[in-house]
C-alpha cells in the first residue's frame, strides 16, 4: 500500500495570511448566519425539530470556538474578561431570549400580561445563568492564562 506523501505548503506568508483572514471572515459569517437564522425561524414558530440541523452546526462551532479559545488563552481581540463586560453580554442574551419567549408566548396563546410575564422570566433567567456560566468560564480562562505564562517563563530561562 503506498502512503501519502505529505504536499508542501505551496503560500508564501502573505498569501498564507490572507487565506487565514478570509477563512476567519467565512467561519464568522457562518457563526452569525446560523445565528440569525435560528432567531429568525424562532420567531416565526418553527418547531425546534425542524432547527435541530442548524441547532447542532451552531452549537458544535460555538463549543469548538470557546474549548479552542480557552486552551490557547484567548477571551477576546477587545474585551477583557470584566465583571462589567460579563454583566453587558449575559444582559444582551437575556434580552434576546426574553423577546424570544415574549414572542412565541404571545403567538401562541393572545395574552399580552401573560407573554410579557413569560418574556421577563426567560430574561432574567438566561441573564443569571449566562453570567453565572461567563464567570466559571473567565475564572477558567484567568487560571489558565497563568498555567500558560508559567509555562512560558519556565522555557525561558
Amino acid at each position: 500500500m503506498k502512503s501519502r506523501k505529505k504536499q508542501r505548503n505551496k503560500l508564501d506568508e502573505m498569501q498564507e495570511q490572507k487565506l487565514l483572514q478570509i477563512e476567519h471572515t467565512g467561519c464568522w459569517l457562518a457563526f452569525w448566519g446560523l445565528a440569525v437564522s435560528l432567531l429568525v425561524q424562532c420567531c416565526m414558530g418553527l418547531e425546534w425539530t425542524c432547527l435541530a440541523g442548524e441547532w447542532v452546526v451552531f452549537m458544535s462551532l460555538s463549543l469548538y470556538v470557546t474549548i479552542a479559545c480557552m486552551r490557547n488563552g484567548i477571551w477576546d481581540r477587545k474585551l477583557e474578561p470584566t465583571p462589567k463586560v460579563i454583566l453587558g453580554s449575559s444582559a444582551i442574551a437575556g434580552l434576546i431570549c426574553g423577546f424570544l419567549q415574549f414572542t412565541r408566548s404571545y403567538r401562541e396563546y393572545h395574552a399580552l400580561f401573560g407573554s410579557i410575564a413569560a418574556g421577563i422570566f426567560m430574561m432574567g433567567f438566561t441573564a443569571v445563568l449566562c453570567y453565572a456560566v461567563m464567570s466559571i468560564a473567565a475564572s477558567i480562562y484567568r487560571s489558565r492564562v497563568k498555567r500558560l505564562e508559567s509555562e512560558e517563563d519556565e522555557d525561558g530561562k
